[in-house]
């Protein structure tokens, strides 16, 4: 059985009685996910010929949100760090793909080193289990769709599978397939490809949200 999990029921005690910890680590962690934000949108919009000033808003809005959710949901935590990570790389992997329809191999291998942040070892075989699987569906679909979906939309797959492990991934692997279709499902030329990383990045960002 899984759910989402509530809010951090502590958050708001910690904020309303000024607990310095709390807050100074809050802090730390906003202004090092927005200079992080402002380096990878400086580094993209350089890449990818976009507007640099749109690039950077567009990118630090969503770093701060991001992480404004992630300590509300798990505190100060490694758990809401790799989180952070997760969505960073997934945003970028989502940007990539919508300018140049490719992801570099090396997006997918830092999600795979991110799910090592404060992870039991004892959770390795369940984690390799959903990656193979979540591999394996995207496989399939690729050959049934007569290779409409790219190598780059399995090693994501599998890369933020084995960070969610086995049920987690597979529910986000759901999530962005049926978000896919369903915004795609109505298009006039259904012939035509889509970026699918950007569906696929929203399903496992939003399945990390969910508890065992």
């Amino acid at each position: 059985m899984v759910v989402i999990r509530p809010v951090n029921p502590h958050i708001f005690d910690a904020v309303f009685q000024l607990d310095a910890g709390f807050i100074v680590g809050s802090v730390l962690i906003l202004l090092l996910s927005a200079l992080a934000a402002l380096a990878m949108a400086r580094y993209a919009s350089g890449r990818f010929e976009t507007n640099k000033k749109k690039t950077a808003l567009c990118f630090t809005v969503f770093g701060v949100c991001v992480t404004l959710i992630m300590i509300c949901f798990f505190g100060c935590t490694a758990i809401a760090v790799k989180g952070i990570f997760l969505a960073y790389i997934l945003a970028f992997s989502s940007f990539e793909d919508v300018k140049t329809r490719e992801c570099d191999d090396h997006l997918h291998l830092m999600i795979v080193i991110a799910a090592f942040i404060g992870t039991d070892l004892t959770n390795l075989p369940g984690m390799i289990l959903a990656a193979f699987f979540a591999g394996g569906v995207i496989v399939l679909s690729k050959l049934i769709g007569k290779g409409k979906i790219g190598g780059a939309d399995i090693k994501l797959a599998a890369a933020s599978a084995f960070l969610l492990g086995f049920d987690r991934g597979i529910l986000g692997l759901l999530a962005g397939t049926l978000l896919a279709v369903l915004v795609n499902i109505f298009k006039k030329n259904r012939k035509a490809g889509f970026p699918m990383i950007p569906y696929l990045a929203a399903g496992f960002t939003a399945a990390y949200f969910i508890q065992g």
